[in-house]
């Protein structure tokens, strides 16, 4: 307990309302009032940086993912991203919102029209380390609302707030990968490429399917979490006073094993793809914005702020922790198709 109060009590301190840079502050968000509210809750002693979490913003990136709200200053919905062009539209919108953030977009492209998007946020004190947070962005041959409009969205969300937290120790790389659906074919090129470029990165922090709440407890999965951070995610959701229903599984196929494979400690965080509370609408035309839970998207989102933001400040992990083989948990495979074109019947 003691230990516990120590920790919240330091990564508190640490937390600001804004960034020292102006020219990298957002600047569509910040006339939001529900923007601004979030950061001012930052100053009251039970919020962290979550508290910047804005459900409003998340649903309008999940609408613009999910094909209902048009890319801004176009008339474009993006019908899907299981095409070439639709997952192009993707990246056209993701570099325009990212852009209008402040951050220089970096297109990984590893063949002719397939790409993953990805920024780098700097640390406020030099250093070789980073922490990496990605989410596929294509979907089967459908809006792909749950899988993976929900988790590209968690990414974005993360890359907007996270901006604002003074002090970072670590550098933060922000990712969306493509092609997961054929095989995490974008996450293993990516994962390749930084392990090729000798990048340090200490924790991958992967986002799938985080869209689905049947039975409204909010918990969430941790497959296959690596090193400390099952101890560190159980700290964070105790420190910040999030309190949601965890899991650990065993499940793999998702864009964390690419990251594994290359010797990154990573992880994957869902909703309950293992545990049974997970979409029927799975790689079906029904993955629908409407099917999504959206108060369930964005305290999975929090939780992951708050502990990638406290990885970034070094806030560090519980001592004692004894590391048990990922063999010991439930697991549970996830489908791929062939082609696009593949998809279950009604």
């Amino acid at each position: 307990m003691k230990l516990h109060a120590l920790l919240f009590l330091a990564s508190s301190c640490l937390l600001v309302n804004s960034c020292s840079n102006p020219a990298l502050r957002p600047v569509q968000n910040q006339a939001n009032p529900a923007f601004r509210s979030g950061l001012n809750a930052l100053n009251t002693p039970a919020a962290g940086i979550e508290a910047a979490v804005n459900p409003e913003r998340m649903a309008a990136y999940l609408a613009t993912f999910a094909g209902i709200r048009p890319i801004a200053d176009q008339k474009t919905l993006i019908p899907e991203r299981g095409t070439v062009q639709g997952r192009d539209l993707t990246r056209q919108f993701l570099t325009q919102t990212l852009t209008a953030l402040g951050y220089k977009v970096e297109r990984h492209e590893y063949r002719r029209d397939a790409a993953n998007i990805m920024v780098t946020l700097a640390a406020d004190i030099p250093t070789d380390e980073y922490i990496l947070v990605g989410a596929h962005m294509d979907s089967v041959r459908n809006a792909g609302a749950d899988d993976n409009a929900s988790g590209s969205t968690a990414v974005l969300e993360a890359a907007t707030v996270l901006r604002e937290l003074k002090g970072r120790k670590v550098n933060l790389i922000f990712a969306w990968f493509d092609e997961e659906e054929l095989g995490l074919v974008g996450s293993r090129h990516l994962a390749r490429k930084l392990r090729e470029q000798g990048l340090k990165i200490s924790s991958v922090h992967a986002i799938d399917m985080m869209g689905y709440d049947g039975d409204g407890d909010h918990a969430v999965e941790l497959a296959r979490p690596d090193g400390v951070l099952w101890d560190y995610y159980q700290m964070v959701n105790k420190t910040h006073n999030l309190n949601l229903p965890m899991a650990r599984t065993n499940t793999g196929r998702s864009d964390h094993v690419s990251f594994h494979d290359e010797g990154y400690d990573s992880l994957c965080i869902s909703e309950e793809f293992t545990n049974g509370d997970s979409t029927p609408h799975y790689h079906r035309r029904s993955d629908t914005y409407e099917t999504v839970s959206q108060s369930f998207l964005v305290a999975g989102t929090r939780l992951i702020v708050a502990a990638v933001g406290d990885l970034s400040l070094k806030v560090p992990a519980p001592i004692n922790i004894q590391q048990i083989p990922h063999d010991r948990f439930p697991s549970r495979e996830r489908e791929f198709h062939a082609s696009y074109d593949n998809l279950p019947h009604e």
